[in-house]
């Protein structure tokens, strides 16, 4: 629908303004099944005609192995096609995006395609990415196969790749039709990766949860043993927390940026280091350093800090890559962060355990480098590159 307004401006002149309405978008519905056999029972979370669909897979070599050839034989009816890269944060870039989508356009793949994406974050980050740009947009269906997946990235239709300049700076919102959170695909992650995942779900605990942060230190023996119904209920929760948090704020204008706690200085590091670190383990000093900024801020209690540092003791996360580098190093990778405004670096800042800082509703602050730089030295024993 449009209108036209013309508006006589001289005799030999008419200037002519076209004005474009266009309906507000439905609401989005996106059903999170989480469950056990969830990948040998496609019929409860695939559409009901998704045999005649075109169906693509795309998931990394190590996935592939495990989980890939499983599913090419379960939807074996459809004749789907798979696509797989080199795992981790190096591959999700501009080039293996172009790489898989010039691979579907030479096996036809139209709008009206489906695309699953099986793995962790890297996977679904990338082949969300790809939904929300072939032909323009087509649906696809996140199943994670890490803990960090299930209780974040897969939840709240964040797509996007890396740059030489930063994290995820490239991408789209764009919510998939479904979320297929298999828990059986936690029995063969490796140790180092449930924690890696863990930190995220720590992270909106820290945020929305002191009661479930309780929880996690109490059973922390339980969650590495990889017993299910805890899983299930940690799992459960967290994404509880993103769904509540996205569904107020879906293209993070605000309130979506508390699931970025830890964050700034987590992608930072990332970056300064190249991703030689796994985000989860970046994320958590991320988190150490943003919650001693917010004690130094005036914010948080230092009895509140010690019970976050301690449940990370106990999860041996080592503060090593922050003693290798310069606080300037890391101060100036922040400068590219996604809650930057008018060049200052802002942060989500905690008020104690379960619950945020804000200020007129405001989620995220600026901090002084001189704050960063004493947090930084406090948490890590950096050096400043400056002096």
């Amino acid at each position: 629908m449009s209108d036209i307004v013309v508006n006589k401006k001289t005799e030999s002149m008419i200037e002519t303004q076209i004005v474009m309405k266009i309906p507000a978008r439905n609401a989005i519905v996106c059903p999170i099944q989480i469950g056990m056999n969830l990948l040998a029972t496609p019929e409860k979370w695939l559409p009901d005609d998704w045999q005649k669909k075109r169906i693509v897979i795309i998931t990394d070599e190590t996935v592939h192995k495990i989980y890939g050839k499983y599913l090419l034989e379960v939807l074996k009816e459809a004749k789907p096609l798979l696509f797989s890269f080199i795992p981790g944060e190096q591959s999700k870039n501009a080039q293996t995006k172009l790489a898989i989508e010039e691979k579907m356009l030479e096996a036809g793949c139209d709008r009206q395609t489906l695309l699953l994406t099986l793995g962790g974050g890297v996977v679904g980050d990338l082949a969300g990415y790809i939904a929300a740009t072939y032909m323009r947009g087509i649906s696809y269906i996140q199943i994670p196969t890490t803990l960090l997946a299930m209780v974040d990235s897969s939840v709240g239709g964040k797509t996007g790749i890396n740059v030489p300049q930063g994290k995820n700076l490239i991408g789209a919102f764009w919510q998939p039709v479904c979320v297929v959170v298999n828990i059986d695909c936690l029995k063969s992650l490796p140790e180092i990766h449930l924690i890696n995942g863990l930190v995220e779900a720590i992270k909106m605990f820290c945020t929305n949860d002191a009661e479930y942060f309780k929880y996690v230190d109490k059973e922390l023996n339980r969650v590495l043993q990889k017993e299910t119904t805890v899983l299930k209920n940690i799992i459960e929760r967290a994404i509880q927390i993103k769904v509540n948090v996205v569904s107020h704020d879906e293209t993070e204008s605000n309130l979506r940026m508390i699931l970025n706690f830890g964050h700034t200085i987590g992608h930072a590091l990332e970056q300064v280091t190249h991703y030689s670190i796994l985000h989860g383990y970046a994320v958590a000093i991320g988190i150490l350093v943003e919650a001693k900024i917010s004690h130094l801020s005036g914010f948080l209690s230092v009895e509140d800090y010690n019970a976050i540092e301690s449940l990370f003791y106990k999860l041996k996360i080592s503060l090593n890559p922050l003693k290798t580098m310069d606080c300037d190093a890391i101060i100036q990778a922040t400068k590219v962060d996604k809650k930057i405004r008018n060049n200052q670096v802002r942060f989500v800042l905690l008020q104690r355990i379960g619950k945020v800082y804000h200020e007129n509703d405001i989620i995220a602050h600026p901090v002084s480098d001189e704050i960063i730089i004493k947090a930084l030295k406090e948490v890590g024993g950096m050096q400043d590159g400056r002096q």
